[in-house]
């Protein structure tokens, strides 16, 4: 929005004409100075990281004293200073002026004061003379907050910027564009290719190969054909793990994309970066010409070992995590979302969790303590209110859980189907934490414990070893109850088995004891059994056959395996 006067001499001489001159020189035109670009909702905390930027694009200074930035409500209109030039702001011809958050370090004389609206909203440039400039997003309630037509609401992370810098044709709608911030300096160039690595969903397992999407964007103002290379990097701990590179020939039009599939492979770490590196673009913008993304990997230091998500009633649904790291984690700031991607805050304070150890997030604390007093882990809710976990498969699940660390980077995802029935109070355990959360066989069983669950203690499906396809394993054997405990039985469907049943047999051939069964779960699984008959007495010393049936797509025996358990004295 542009405000000027017509000033017309018709006499008064050369001394007229001079003290013009002078006056121009000693106040210069406001005409040209404009609302360049608009950050108003940064991903997860906004205060701090918002910012105004303004743009003189005429080839005269102009003295910015009185000059005021409002942000505005959208619904009401009503409005709040954010910011006011000192008496000397003067912004010079083509220079920019960044008035922003404490969190981008702004001089005291530049820092935005309070926060804008995320939507629909708008803000105002205001002069001693009226509004110089007004930028309305969103759909505002009143055609008093922007210019012809609002600009569009964009999503977090996202700028508005005026498209070309300076240009004000008076419609907030054809100005401006989403785009990538670009604080204090130019939207766009005249010849400019951008890359941006898309990925901050994915969740590698660790040492395998994964897919990335690499986006090539013209942000230019003119159509670009080129052939470039494109370097990747795989960085460790600050160092180079993995690198490779790649030609791409484009042929791209002002606004337009390409994308590359980016196939690279995650090191043996639960966190890594991504780096790409664009060379031989016709390009005045370097800056854009890099970009990375922190990733972690699966299983990472924190993982989700076992869910409650079908209690009995009346009492609390509840999540375990094991720190399966060498290190203290501490969760403060982390969050933790289920299928609908709702972030929730899980501690804004310290919540250490030391290496080996387990801790648990309960939709109730208290009930959660009355159901399961001997658990010696600590227990604690959700800040940010509890996640439903649906027990109900929708699909090929029944419900996802995520956790995102404190810089927003997703470290855990575990999926679950329902494997409970109409059963109520019985957990789904991890079968082991240095499982990759999305390993194909799956990593949930029912759990095999006498509580039915073993919050705070080892899983009772605990796979220590997974055993080879089609090997059915025992431990310890010879087996001694009073001495061992208990012994542990391990093996593994093949490829169209949905189930095992896991019985014990004298050697006159009667069934002692039906063990562990289950239709669905992971193709990996591990039981225990105490010596006990299924009346609860020890057997007798001697020697009993161990069978397995596996279950068929059909739900029949399809397959049988066996192996001796030698019961031994003390």
């Amino acid at each position: 929005m542009r405000r000027w006067s017509l000033f017309r001499f018709q006499s008064f001489g050369a001394l007229v004409a001079g003290v013009f001159l002078e006056i121009v020189i000693t106040h210069p035109s406001a005409a040209g100075v404009v609302i360049n670009e608009v950050y108003y909702d940064h991903p997860g905390r906004d205060d701090g990281w918002e910012f105004i930027e303004l743009y003189n694009p005429d080839a005269v200074p102009c003295a910015l004293s009185g000059w005021i930035l409002e942000a505005l409500d959208g619904t009401t209109g009503t409005g709040k200073a954010v910011w006011a030039a000192s008496p000397d702001e003067i912004i010079g011809p083509g220079e920019f002026i960044c008035v922003a958050g404490i969190e981008r370090a702004p001089s005291a004389r530049r820092l935005l004061k309070g926060a804008l609206g995320n939507g629909p909203d708008a803000v105002r440039l205001v002069s001693p003379s009226g509004v110089v400039d007004l930028v309305g997003y969103g759909a505002c309630a009143s055609s008093d907050l922007y210019e012809t037509a609002p600009a569009p609401d964009v999503p977090a992370g996202t700028s508005l910027a005026r498209k070309p810098d300076g240009f004000d044709s008076d419609r907030n709608d054809a100005d401006f564009v989403p785009a990538l911030p670009t604080p204090g300096r130019r939207n766009f160039f005249r010849l400019d290719v951008g890359i941006r690595l898309v990925g901050e969903d994915a969740l590698p397992c660790r040492g395998t190969l994964f897919s990335l999407k690499l986006r090539i964007v013209n942000c230019g103002l003119e159509p670009i054909s080129s052939r470039v290379s494109i370097l990747t990097e795989v960085r460790e701990s600050g160092s180079i793990a993995s690198s490779g590179e790649l030609e791409r020939a484009f042929d791209l039009a002002a606004s337009a994309a390409d994308s590359i599939d980016l196939v690279v492979a995650a090191p043996q770490s639960p966190s890594f970066e991504v780096r790409a590196y664009l060379e031989g673009a016709p390009d005045e913008n370097p800056a854009n010409d890099t970009t990375f993304v922190p990733l972690g990997a699966s299983p990472g230091a924190i993982v989700i070992n076992e869910i409650m998500y079908r209690p009995e009633k009346d009492m609390s649904e509840w999540i375990e995590l094991a720190n399966v790291s060498a290190a203290d984690c501490n969760l403060k700031g982390w969050t933790l979302c289920d299928a609908t991607g709702s972030r929730r805050l899980v501690s804004s304070t310290d919540m250490i969790l030391p290496p080996g150890e387990f801790s648990i997030l309960a939709k109730d604390s208290a009930v959660f303590a009355r159901e399961f007093p001997a658990c010696g882990a600590p227990v604690s809710g959700i800040e940010g209110g509890w996640p439903a976990l649906n027990d109900t498969d929708k699909g090929d699940r029944a419900d996802a859980v995520s956790l995102f660390d404190e810089s927003g980077v997703l470290v855990e995802r575990v999926s679950y189907r329902d494997l409970l029935g109409a059963e109520r109070g019985r957990s789904i355990e991890r079968v082991s934490t240095g499982f990759c959360s999305d390993r194909a066989g799956g990593i949930w069983h029912r759990s095999a414990a006498k509580l039915r669950a073993t919050p705070g203690r080892e899983n009772s499906t605990l796979v220590e070893r997974p055993p080879r396809s089609g090997g059915l394993s025992v431990s310890p054997n010879p087996f001694c109850p009073r001495r061992d405990g208990e012994v542990s039985v391990t093996g593994k469907r093949a490829g169209g088995e949905t189930g095992f049943l896991v019985r014990i047999f004298d050697r006159e051939g009667y069934e002692i004891r039906r063990v562990y069964g289950e239709n669905g779960g992971a193709d990996v699984f591990s039981c225990r059994w105490d010596g006990r008959s299924s009346g609860g007495a020890l057997v007798r010393t001697g020697l009993y056959l161990c069978l397995v049936e596996y279950i068929g797509p059909g739900g029949g025996v399809c397959r049988k395996e066996k192996t001796c358990i030698v019961v031994a004295r003390d």
